[in-house]
């Protein structure tokens, strides 16, 4: 049988938005020992309460893990009416600003898809599509919400998905969940104005060979929005 999204992966989210297993319990209102035992479970009104608390969409948490379509898994918009700018990135390193940035991220591809039907763009270097999945949302939310300069790239994802070059190819890591559909990752850099150089992963699918962006991270991580108005 398949398992849902909330059971599948519900414990890797809490820590991709940056929430402990004692804050979700608290705020659930059970026992940390219990934690385990609750992503098990298959109650909606369990499942629909968790998704408050980790301010994800429900459709997300029950949904299947095999979906692959960002199209096919309803994103919360970020609360903000209009297009997201880097005034609106939260630039600390508290749980709260880091959490407002995967919303943002998760917005922003939300959005991005809503304006690229096909869900991909030609990447020049490639000589091949590169396709936006949900394992770009995941992958991309994850790690650049850990940082303002990370987030603000991801907001360039078009001239980055275009123009970057391919440095380094590696085989897939099998023991990373989200890398056990692809044969190989391409490591590609782009030089994003105003931000500096941004790495790009993108997997290779075994079963048909497409190209899926996997993350997106600024290199230089230490520069801040306050460092680059100076």
């Amino acid at each position: 049988m398949n398992q849902i999204y909330f059971e599948a992966k519900g414990e890797a989210l809490l820590e991709k938005i940056g929430m402990t297993k004692a804050e979700f319990a608290r705020k659930m209102g059970i026992r940390k020992q219990n934690v385990k035992a609750l992503f098990k479970s298959k109650n909606l009104e369990t499942i629909y309460k968790a998704a408050d608390v980790m301010a994800v969409p429900f459709e997300l948490l029950v949904g299947y893990i095999e979906e692959p379509d960002v199209s096919e898994i309803p994103i919360a918009p970020y609360e903000k009416d209009g297009i997201i700018t880097e005034d609106d990135i939260p630039t600390g390193d508290s749980t709260e600003e880091r959490r407002g940035r995967h919303q943002i991220i998760l917005s922003f591809y939300h959005d991005w898809k809503k304006r690229n039907p096909e869900a991909k763009k030609y990447n020049f270097n490639l000589k091949d599509d590169i396709n936006i999945r949900y394992v770009s949302l995941e992958e991309t939310a994850g790690q650049a919400s850990m940082t303002y300069l990370s987030t603000l790239a991801v907001l360039q994802l078009d001239a980055i998905l275009t123009n970057a070059v391919l440095v380094e190819t590696t085989p897939a890591n099998p023991k990373k969940k989200n890398q056990k559909g692809f044969k190989s990752m391409l490591r590609m850099s782009y030089n994003c104005p105003g931000i500096g150089l941004v790495k790009m992963m993108v997997g290779v699918k075994q079963s048909d060979k497409k190209k899926v962006q996997y993350c997106i991270t600024a290199i230089d991580t230490a520069k801040t929005k306050i460092q680059e108005a100076n």
